[in-house]
């Protein structure tokens, strides 16, 4: 692993990126890099979480799942978050599943490491907990969603989810994984998708979906990404302004979540 991309880790977390930037340093030797595989469960129904993660440039999306086996997405975490919060709020188990199925990067660190440190007080429990406020944003105004609005809303607020934190325009998704998500039938993303690649706002090929035009996406979009998107803007707007003050810490060498290092 080159010396500049290690360089860059903690700082492609924003949560991170910010705790580094003025008091996070001495947590730097409880900070481990991951890669997270495509298809890595994090945590499954009921697990305990012993490490919380930071991605970097992967996107987590945390899973309920039904007794029949049908699943749907109820929130998704990227690099503007942490897969563990719960911890912080008493917890030790999850109800819900993580799965990074969008893989790449992140860092975890001991669950009992962030609690202590939460404890504390201080700017790692203020982020924290402006990041709980904006996950619970989502995760609710996620639920009001898919109960309310059409499904070419649902899926245009879905795709610019996504695309905020993947961070390209080539997303790796199938319609099948789409539906699945949103919790409906493959033929009515179908439909929906097929609108909006008639009208050049997207463009899907096997395996891949591809946002051609943002702005378009945005306006077809359901009110509730607009919702979210202002909820993490202002926890950005405080992340940002710390962030200013001193520069992030450096120097990590990525392990593979198997146990091997890279």
């Amino acid at each position: 692993m080159s010396t500049a991309l290690a360089t860059s880790i903690p700082s492609e977390n924003s949560l991170l990126k910010t705790l580094f930037s003025y008091d996070g340093q001495h947590l730097r030797p409880h900070l481990e890099p991951v890669f997270l595989p495509p298809g890595k469960v994090l945590y499954d129904c009921g697990d305990p979480i012993r490490y919380v993660y930071f991605p970097l440039d992967s996107v987590v999306f945390l899973l309920a799942n039904m007794e029949d086996g049908a699943t749907a997405e109820v929130g998704v975490v990227g690099y503007e978050g942490v897969l563990g919060i719960s911890v912080c709020m008493g917890a030790d188990t999850t109800p819900n599943q993580a799965v990074a199925l969008i893989a790449n990067r992140a860092i975890r660190l001991r669950a009992e490491v962030l609690q202590d440190e939460f404890a504390r007080g201080g700017l790692l429990q203020l982020l924290l907990l402006r990041y709980m406020h904006a996950l619970f944003i989502q995760v609710s105004q996620t639920a009001a969603c898919n109960r309310i609005h059409h499904m070419e809303g649902r899926l245009c607020r879905w795709l610019l989810m996504v695309h905020d934190r993947l961070k390209s325009d080539q997303l790796p998704l199938t319609q099948e994984f789409i539906a699945n998500m949103l919790g409906t039938h493959r033929p009515y993303v179908t439909v929906a998708a097929g609108l909006l690649q008639k009208e050049g706002v997207i463009h899907c090929q096997r395996g891949y979906i591809i946002i051609r035009d943002r702005q378009g996406l945005e306006s077809r979009a359901c009110e509730c990404y607009g919702i979210v998107r202002e909820e993490y803007d202002r926890l950005n707007e405080t992340a940002n302004y710390v962030s200013n003050i001193r520069r992030p810490v450096s120097g990590f060498k990525l392990r593979n979540e198997t146990g091997a290092t890279a």
